[in-house]
């Protein structure tokens, strides 16, 4: 009976083992531990492309013909509230390079400052076709 004691002790025993060892294969268990599944490949989204300035802006030519220097000139588009400084200070005969918004159908909206203290407002100035705008009293 000795040797039938121990060989049932033993296989209990290699039982508890196999049953903690293989939990890991058993069907409602936790996944077996091998090697670490390889994650689905991430997909990048492509960031969208702000728009090409050119789009979005008209290059001008801003040319004071006025006797008072201009303070600044700000440019939104036709309609929009949000002005933009796009030129100043800028001296009497002086000219300067200066970027307007497109605006919907190439037409912004003009506010400008002098230094004599008057103010210049022009609304819906076409600034694709002719692309100098010229300040005059």
């Amino acid at each position: 009976m000795k040797t039938r004691d121990w060989v049932a002790a033993l296989a209990a025993a290699a039982f508890c083992v196999l049953i903690d060892i293989s939990g890991t294969f058993a069907q409602t268990g936790a996944p077996a531990a091998g090697p670490p599944a390889q994650a689905a490949p991430v997909v990048k989204k492509a960031k969208a492309k702000p728009p090409d300035q050119s789009q979005t802006t008209v290059e001008v030519t801003v040319v004071n013909s006025r006797a008072a220097g201009l303070l600044e000139l700000e440019a939104t588009e036709s309609g929009f509230p949000t002005w933009k400084k796009i030129a100043g200070p800028l001296k009497a005969g002086q000219k300067a390079a200066a970027r307007v918004p497109r605006g919907k159908d190439c037409k912004v909206d003009l506010h400008g400052a002098f230094a004599d203290g008057q103010s210049l407002d022009a609304e819906g100035v076409e600034v694709c076709a002719n692309r100098t705008l010229n300040l005059k009293d």
